[in-house]
């Protein structure tokens, strides 16, 4: 009855955000086409919500934490269209990472690199390591919203008021063929996902 309960919690919830996505204003600048997949999609976890507003029913996988917060999160998240590994930087990292290699091979990834506890602005080494296993580039996604709230939050989550205009923007691509291109990687990438306003 529990699962059933929870199976039925997950899809109110997902059709509820569906139905909010379909009153904001999406614009949409450098998105990757479908052929140029895979990718690794790396946006900071205070951003989680119009990431996966925007993309939702593209079958993008995405790391979550094995925590309960997480197994609240992961129904909701599938029933949007995401297919889910669990895992973080502290807790089953390793067979997360393996997982997501796997699903790398045909699949594009969705990484919040400070997530899930930070510290705010953390890049975990996890997103290095896909992109060099997996040779596969990064690419940054920042997001700039004309109307939010914002909670108080380790990571001052962001979420859209209705009827938000949501300016999306995603990077050229960054490859790294090993750990030497990491310090430059991680300057671009900052550069890009620390822009005011994002």
């Amino acid at each position: 009855m529990a699962k059933l309960l929870k199976r039925l919690q997950d899809t109110i919830l997902a059709g509820v955000l569906k139905l909010f996505a379909y009153t904001l204003r999406f614009a949409v600048e450098n998105q990757p086409l479908p052929e140029d997949e895979p990718v690794i999609y790396a946006f900071w976890h205070r951003n989680l919500i119009y990431a996966a507003l925007q993309r939702c029913g593209d079958p993008i996988v995405v790391m979550i934490s094995p925590s309960k917060d997480g197994e609240l999160l992961s129904g909701p998240v599938e029933k949007l269209g995401y297919l889910t590994v669990r895992g973080s930087s502290s807790r089953g990292g390793a067979a997360a990472l393996k997982a997501m290699l796997r699903y790398a091979k045909t699949h594009s990834l969705g990484i919040t690199p400070d997530g899930p506890k930070g510290p705010v602005g953390t890049i975990h080494a996890g997103l290095w390591q896909l992109a060099i296993l997996g040779n596969i580039p990064i690419h940054g996604v920042y997001f700039e919203v004309s109307r939010e709230w914002t909670f108080k939050s380790w990571d001052r989550f962001r979420f859209p008021k209705p009827f938000a205009r949501v300016h999306i923007r995603y990077s050229q691509s960054i490859w790294l063929n090993s750990k030497e291109d990491i310090p430059a990687a991680e300057a671009e990438l900052r550069g890009f996902l620390d822009k005011p306003g994002g």
